[in-house]
């Protein structure tokens, strides 16, 4: 059964969440989270909604976010792009089945701190969580927990609204405007609104030239 209550009864200030709407993954995952650190607490969310709202309660404290793209809310790379929008300085990790090169370039491109294979090898997984963990443990000792800031030279996910999230993804598949149409029940010039919208966010000057940017 999901509970949004911490795994472990470790420091409230170092927390991580993990969002997989298969029980059995999720349970697997949160504990491998939990056995990096006694320190970890470990968060878990079986959609976006939920995920969201742990989110929110534990804002301050989350050092990271395992992602599965696919949710029952949510398809594609809107979970990652919702989540950014609501959470800027969010890190969060892709865990994902399919492994696409294209695919984890489109989600560090859009603010994935990784693209993680959660079918593959646990050893992998496991090393990969634990590096991320190790790599902060340095500066906590020193100076205590604290966000790190985006530094000025990083590229930042541009901020879309929840239609400007759902039109992309929907371009990203292939979709022609009259496909979306029947998708969004928008009419056809608010469709192309939005898309010439995203072509200037993106700096892109066509539909082929945003798709060749994430591809």
């Amino acid at each position: 059964m999901f509970s949004s209550e911490p795994l472990t009864t470790a420091s409230p200030h170092r927390r991580i969440l993990v969002v997989d709407d298969h029980a059995l993954v999720r349970m697997c995952v949160v504990r491998m989270c939990a056995s990096l650190s006694s320190e970890l607490e470990v968060l878990e969310a079986p959609s976006l909604a939920a995920a969201l709202d742990v989110y929110d309660r534990y804002a301050d404290s989350v050092e990271l976010v395992l992602l599965e793209l696919n949710l029952p809310d949510s398809k594609g790379f809107a979970s990652l792009l919702t989540l950014k929008r609501r959470h800027p300085r969010s890190r969060i990790m892709v865990l994902s089945g399919a492994v696409d090169e294209a695919i984890a370039a489109e989600a560090r491109f859009l603010g994935a701190e990784k693209f993680l294979d959660k079918s593959g090898d646990p050893a992998l997984l496991r090393a990969a969580l634990s590096d991320f963990v190790n790599l902060l443990e340095p500066a906590r000792r020193q100076t205590g927990w604290a966000k790190p800031a985006r530094r000025s030279s990083e590229p930042s996910a541009p901020t879309l609204s929840a239609r400007e999230i759902e039109i992309l993804d929907l371009v990203l598949q292939g979709k022609n405007n009259q496909e979306i149409v029947a998708k969004t029940g928008l009419r056809l010039g608010t469709v192309k609104n939005y898309l010439s919208g995203l072509f200037a966010l993106f700096g892109v000057p066509s539909r082929s030239r945003l798709v060749t940017l994430f591809g």
